[in-house]
């Protein structure tokens, strides 16, 4: 099984593994192969699978402990099958949804950056896809953070933002928000990457309130200034799934969005994730740091 390809899958980040069989156990040298490759790619493909979850929680244990998912928002199904799994479908059975997230476009976000140690990594596999739309994006958001203005950088100094975790209400930072019924957390704008080293921009458009210490007017031009930056073409890679493929991503270094997909057409992935063992540490903003993916 050492005979296996690695190939970056765009300049902007993300590589994919080509001639491997995750059925199969993983030698720990090719483990520690893909380990390095998605350390500096921040995403890893593995296209043309057939996994069943339990496949699926052997190939995402190689890389961390996997998360058990909040109950309160899962679906029955989703109970019964296991308390680590998320869907994120469309698909109802007598009526009712099996999974989370069903339709539409979502916004940039990191997966649970409200809570004190948001998740390591997303392992996203495709069951069902639709003809057209439901790509996700991912950003580079060691990139993000080093291409900012270093008079930006120094105006952003340490401080920290605010991640609220309520996708409804786009008023959360009004008086009358009370924020303490809802998932929140404040971390460090630039977050360095506890395995590499390296400072990553860590606010998203749909989760980031605001940064902490500034005024709310100042907040809001800053975070549109970051927001708007995160969303340049060549931080991104648009990602088209098949069937089969799965993808896990740096949560601590790559922000990601979903696109419109028709809602009449079955779209289903099945998701797990892994707790992160490391606090999110601040550090010093960016200034020098090398490009490395």
């Amino acid at each position: 099984m050492e005979n296996f390809e690695l190939r970056p899958i765009s300049d902007a980040i993300g590589v994919e593994v080509i001639g491997i069989d995750l059925r199969q156990p993983l030698k720990h040298e090719v483990v520690k192969e893909i380990e390095q490759a998605w350390y500096e790619h921040l995403i890893v493909l593995v296209r043309d699978q057939e996994l069943t979850l339990d496949q699926q929680h052997a190939y995402a244990s190689n890389f961390g402990k996997v998360a058990v998912r909040s109950q309160s928002s899962a679906t029955e199904h989703e109970k019964k099958t296991s308390n680590t799994l998320m869907l994120i479908t469309n698909v109802r059975e007598n009526g009712k949804p099996i999974g989370t997230l069903p339709d539409g476009e979502m916004m940039f976000h990191s997966d649970t950056p409200y809570y004190e140690r948001p998740l390591k990594a997303t392992l996203l596999y495709a069951i069902d896809i639709p003809s057209r739309g439901g790509n996700t994006l991912f950003s580079n958001s060691y990139r993000a953070a080093e291409t900012l203005p270093d008079d930006l950088k120094t105006r952003i100094g340490n401080r920290k933002a605010l991640h609220i975790y309520d996708y409804g209400n786009q008023n959360k930072t009004d008086d009358s928000y009370d924020k303490s019924i809802h998932p929140h957390f404040a971390h460090p704008v630039f977050r360095r990457h506890p395995e590499t080293g390296r400072s990553a921009l860590f606010v998203s458009e749909l989760m980031t309130e605001e940064i902490l210490g500034v005024s709310q007017q100042e907040s809001k031009e800053l975070l549109q200034i970051l927001f708007e930056h995160q969303r340049k073409q060549e931080f991104i890679y648009e990602h088209k799934w098949r069937p089969g493929d799965i993808l896990m991503w740096d949560n601590r270094c790559s922000v990601h969005a979903r696109t419109d997909f028709p809602r009449d057409e079955r779209r289903m992935l099945r998701r797990i994730t892994l707790e992160d063992e490391h606090p999110v540490l601040a550090g010093d903003p960016p200034m020098n740091d090398a490009m490395g993916s």
